[in-house]
């Protein structure tokens, strides 16, 4: 059944019917069967034997979790089987401790933003997808720039932190995470560290999950500094691209990564509801 329900979710391309995963770093990319794999569920509706609907459930906090669908191919039943899944989705999540829910609705998909908002959706902000085309890539190395050793790794945990203080990816250590696939970049200026990144290596391409500057550095060019170099980094890599996401009303970050060559991929809104 994964094979068919994945091709289900790959029926739903960029464009107007686009149904946005979950999984930040998936975002965009046709989706394969280990994309569903990495999700805390998927709900399936069948009529007898055949596959009507799907609804998969990706993680984002221990309060939420994001929604990727629902994806109906049949567009006459579209609003009945979205309704059952969302409802059945709810219900779980309640059981299982979760306080609210959220989905990521791409703008030229008005039919599904229409449907969620009918399903107590409310919109919050919208979220920018980029990517930079590394392929082969021949960037030069930004002076100070460089893999961030174990013994970086204190005062890289410090500059994200106090950055993105509701995000969990340094609360049990970098070493761990970097187990776990992330590669972490520091740079330096005169011996001190001023910024750092953290970016998850996947195979189809990289994601940029978190990159922040001291606060003692701000306004002095270090973020773009670390982006150029980290960027050479991952060519280096061979890696086919570097992605990431950003807030639409974060102007001084979309400024930045628009000034280093990254192309806005689509936006979507981030529409929210209460469990």
């Amino acid at each position: 059944m994964k094979p068919v329900t994945a091709a289900l979710f790959a029926a739903c391309p960029p464009g107007h019917n686009h149904q946005v995963c979950g999984i930040p770093e998936r975002m965009g990319l046709e989706p394969q069967v280990e994309d569903l794999a990495s999700c805390l569920g998927v709900l399936l509706a069948l009529s007898g034997i055949r596959l009507v609907g799907a609804l998969a459930l990706c993680p984002y906090s221990a309060q939420q979790v994001t929604l990727w669908g629902p994806v109906v191919p049949e567009l006459g039943n579209a609003k009945l089987v979205s309704a059952r899944l969302l409802k059945e989705a709810r219900l779980a999540l309640r059981g299982a401790g979760y306080e609210s829910v959220r989905c990521l609705v791409d703008l030229r998909n008005r039919t599904a933003r229409a449907l969620m908002q009918g399903n107590g959706f409310t919109p919050w902000k919208d979220n920018h997808c980029f990517e930079y085309a590394l392929g082969r890539a021949q960037l030069p190395e930004e002076a100070g720039l460089r893999r961030a050793a174990w013994t970086d790794h204190p005062e890289a945990a410090r500059i994200l932190e106090a950055a993105f203080g509701s995000s969990d990816h340094c609360r049990y250590g970098l070493a761990k995470r970097e187990r776990e696939g992330f590669r972490h970049y520091v740079l330096e200026d005169h011996g001190v560290v001023t910024a750092a990144a953290a970016v998850d290596g996947q195979q189809r391409r990289s994601w940029l999950k978190l990159i922040a500057v001291d606060g003692k550095f701000r306004g002095k060019g270090m973020g773009t500094r670390l982006l150029k170099g980290l960027l050479a980094a991952e060519a280096k890599l061979r890696v086919p691209s570097l992605g990431l996401e950003v807030l639409s009303d974060n102007r001084a970050a979309v400024a930045l990564y628009e000034s280093v060559g990254f192309v806005r991929r689509f936006t979507a809104s981030i529409l929210i509801s209460p469990l």
